[in-house]
């Protein structure tokens, strides 16, 4: 991407506010806002006079850092190798480094990295309680200034997605998507009499019961689940309750978080059933509720121990078996979860995965959002698609291109498709804790669903 001209960047900075959506699911106003010709003049010689000073011929050579914790993610290292040497051209004397460090230990880093004034100019944040602590902590850029109209129409529907938010402003941005549901083995499902779905369509409860008898006597499962990780059964009931509501706003999970709205309601009931009736009817085997997703459900489903994996996601878009991912054998198939009843309204698991805040203590700020932006821009969306990473922003809908990676390809075309969306995340910890122990109790059947929604109220704080 060429190089944006600073002044004229500037000063539509300078001239325009876009839009804020606060964390509250809440449609934000647009304010414009008309600074006069001489003090935007102003403020992009400023601007430009700071970056000269930043970037300017003879000084020593500039470092930034931007770490994640996508370790082992080979797609987003090489596409990142690429978006870097894009930048580093456009920015004599700049070098960008960027590391990955693992789940597990990302956060073993850059929370005593933070506390000690020593984080990366640039990092990704676990989205949730995570961007409460470190926004909180004044460790992040307030980015919302700085997206202009044309940054804005590239990030499209991440722009609104409320993990990037804190307080109203925009703390972090998205960098790949995350689209969320269930994957198939085409060819199991067909040697037990059903058709293939649409990757737009989703079955019910039903649905899936019916089929236990006929995949057992094919000496199968009709489902692997990792339960032993909350977000396997978080997920799913957000998106079971988003079903079931009159429109996507409000978000009714988010109002009985909040305490504004009780727990004790149909809606909420209805979402703790699924999981109790797929249960009780054997759609995944009783140890599903012990397994650990990655190893054992999804090594499982690969192995075709089951015709269905609940839940999966494009993360694992690059891991299937070629033989069984390709034009000629697209055998991987995805559908939406199941439909609570009747009246829902099929609802898609569409967010982000990896994200890129600026840290307010960095020495090159200005920089780091010319590089934030190159991230979100059309030119970074292909290479991403091109190293088989799905972007959160800058894909050209409209020029979408086939790769080599049939499921790859239904990802990108699921979280470029309209519909209803479902949200994931959450920002109330004890309120999340305490719905993630109720579902497991109520499927466990050690715990009485009207008893866990009058705990949910207690704990959320709902007076009535």
């Amino acid at each position: 991407m060429k190089k944006a001209i600073l002044i004229l960047m500037v000063a539509l900075v300078c001239t325009t506010m876009v839009s804020m959506f606060s964390l509250s699911g809440c449609k934000g106003e647009t304010a414009g806002v008309t600074e006069s010709a001489t003090a935007a003049t102003e403020a992009a010689t400023a601007a430009t006079e700071a970056a000269t000073a930043e970037t300017g011929a003879g000084t020593e050579e500039i470092l930034l850092r931007y770490y994640d914790y996508q370790g082992g993610n080979d797609g987003m290292l090489n596409s990142f190798n690429e978006i870097i040497k894009i930048f580093e051209a456009d920015h004599p004397g700049v070098k960008v480094e960027y590391k990955q460090y693992t789940v597990t230990t990302y956060n073993e880093y850059l929370k005593p990295a933070i506390s000690g004034g020593s984080a990366p100019d640039m990092f990704a944040i676990y989205a949730g309680p995570d961007v409460v602590d470190i926004a909180g902590a004044g460790a992040l850029r307030d980015l919302t200034p700085d997206i202009d109209n044309e940054w804005k129409e590239w990030m499209g529907a991440g722009y609104n997605f409320k993990g990037i938010y804190n307080e109203g402003l925009i703390v972090h941005i998205p960098v790949d998507a995350l689209t969320e549901c269930v994957w198939y083995h085409k060819d199991m499902l067909q040697e037990i009499g059903w058709e293939i779905p649409d990757i737009l369509d989703a079955y019910s409860p039903e649905d899936f019961i019916a089929m236990v008898e006929p995949a057992k006597a094919k000496g199968y499962d009709v489902m692997l689940a990792g339960f032993v990780e909350p977000w396997c059964y978080y997920n799913p009931f957000f998106n079971f309750v988003h079903q079931q509501q009159p429109g996507e706003t409000p978000d009714m999970v988010e109002q009985a978080f909040a305490g504004e709205i009780s727990w004790q309601q149909p809606i909420f009931k209805n979402a703790f059933e699924v999981f109790i009736k797929l249960n009780k009817a054997g759609v995944w085997p009783q140890d599903a509720l012990s397994m650990d997703y990655q190893v054992q459900a999804f090594g499982g489903w690969l192995e075709k121990k089951s015709i269905f994996m609940f839940p999966q996601g494009d993360w694992f878009a690059g891991s299937m078996k070629p033989e069984e991912n390709n034009y000629d054998n697209p055998n991987i198939g995805i559908t939406q979860y199941p439909l609570v009843n009747a009246g829902s309204t099929v609802s898609y698991n569409k967010n982000f995965g990896s994200s890129l805040g600026i840290y307010s203590k960095s020495q090159h700020q200005e920089l780091c959002v010319e590089f934030a932006k190159l991230v979100n821009s059309p030119q970074a969306a292909a290479i991403f698609v091109s190293k088989g990473v799905n972007p959160a922003c800058g894909l050209d809908t409209a020029n979408i291109q086939k790769t080599q990676n049939p499921v790859f390809d239904d990802c990108i075309k699921l979280y470029n498709s309209p519909g209803r969306v479902s949200e994931i995340i959450y920002t109330w910890p004890d309120g999340v804790k305490a719905l993630g122990d109720g579902i497991a109790n109520a499927i466990f059947g050690v715990e009485k669903i009207d008893d866990i929604l009058k705990n949910l109220d207690a704990v959320c704080g709902f007076k009535g």
